[in-house]
């Protein structure tokens, strides 16, 4: 018996994933997984400050029943990366026959889960947003850039302005977008930021507020990404809608982790989960004034749906890819 797995290379994923892909997956993962076609539990963390080492992993299983496959994304954050030339982030997504157990491919995720993080706030403002004219990002890093790219491709951005403690970090994020059509503006404080944006986005590693509610408009969207808390308390408490991609989640990292602790934010906190809101079983936005807080705190079916494209892709074109006998 052999048991041929593919080895996709993080090459191979660059070459046949684009930020098209990506948001097709997300939105597509996220309908099915409202209408109930996606089995995936909680993601689980293994928290290595426990053992003196600056990182953490994430084990995310799910099953998707459109495409047929059990994944597995085994991703973590290392602190110390960046300094030897290397991506904070690590990631790899395993698939498997869902009858058998048997390993279909082992898929570099590092460019998967770049492409598939910008994906999830470029879907989530298309849903959710009262207007796109105006966005802020804070955090000048890979996942910013990532979801400045992906918003690009399908919102009518007028202006973006770009938050970063570093100022040079501002000014390379900038650099590449020399091709855009909107307004980009390198802010130094957070406040000037977020003052009328009407779109809000934290990507940083940073576990205190930097969105203050005083500084959020009447009819702003408000993103939080990954597994920090990055507004204020009086701004969750404040916003007219809470909106998560994963309640379960949601309940216990990013976030909303720290009011849920304390029991001011529980599952009915929550006007629904984005999934319902593009499955149109719940609904999201209903007025241009509501300020809506999300936090996005990544589901790992995006990245098997990703890693299952290019697999499929691959297949088609017949082009060679490695493989290893399992058996």
């Amino acid at each position: 018996m052999q048991e041929n797995v593919m080895v996709i290379s993080e090459s191979l994923v660059r070459k046949h994933l684009t930020p098209e892909d990506a948001i097709h997956c997300v939105e597509e993962t996220w309908l099915e997984y409202g209408r109930g076609e996606v089995i995936m539990p909680s993601k689980i963390t293994l928290d290595m400050a426990n053992a003196g080492i600056k990182g953490w992993y994430n084990s995310m299983p799910s099953y998707i029943r459109q495409t047929d496959l059990a994944g597995i994304k085994w991703v973590g954050g290392f602190e110390d990366n960046p300094k030897h030339g290397m991506p904070f982030i690590r990631a790899k997504v395993l698939l498997s026959d869902p009858r058998t157990g048997s390993l279909r491919a082992l898929v570099a995720g590092d460019y998967i889960s770049d492409l598939r993080t910008g994906a999830q706030p470029a879907i989530a403002a298309k849903y959710l947003a009262a207007s796109t004219d105006v966005v802020t990002i804070i955090g000048a890093g890979n996942q910013g850039y990532h979801s400045l790219l992906c918003m690009s491709k399908i919102l009518d951005l007028k202006e973006v302005r770009i938050c970063d403690l570093n100022p040079a970090a501002r000014e390379q994020f900038i650099s590449r977008f020399p091709d855009a059509n909107f307004k980009l503006v390198s802010c130094e404080d957070n406040q000037t930021a977020c003052l009328g944006s009407d779109i809000i986005i934290t990507v940083t590693t940073a576990n205190a507020p930097l969105v203050q509610e005083s500084w959020v408009k009447k009819g702003a969207l408000v993103m939080t990404m990954g597994s920090y808390t990055e507004v204020s308390e009086e701004l969750m408490r404040c916003s007219d809608k809470l909106v998560t991609d994963h309640i379960g989640q949601a309940l216990h990292r990013g976030g909303f982790a720290e009011m849920a602790a304390k029991g001011e934010i529980t599952a009915q906190s929550f006007c629904a989960e984005l999934p319902d809101i593009i499955a149109g079983t719940k609904s999201g936005r209903t007025s241009s004034d509501e300020r809506i807080l999300t936090a996005l705190i990544g589901i790992g079916a995006h990245d098997a749906a990703c890693a299952a494209l290019i697999c499929r892709r691959l297949e088609e074109i017949g082009e060679a890819v490695p493989t290893v006998d399992m058996a």
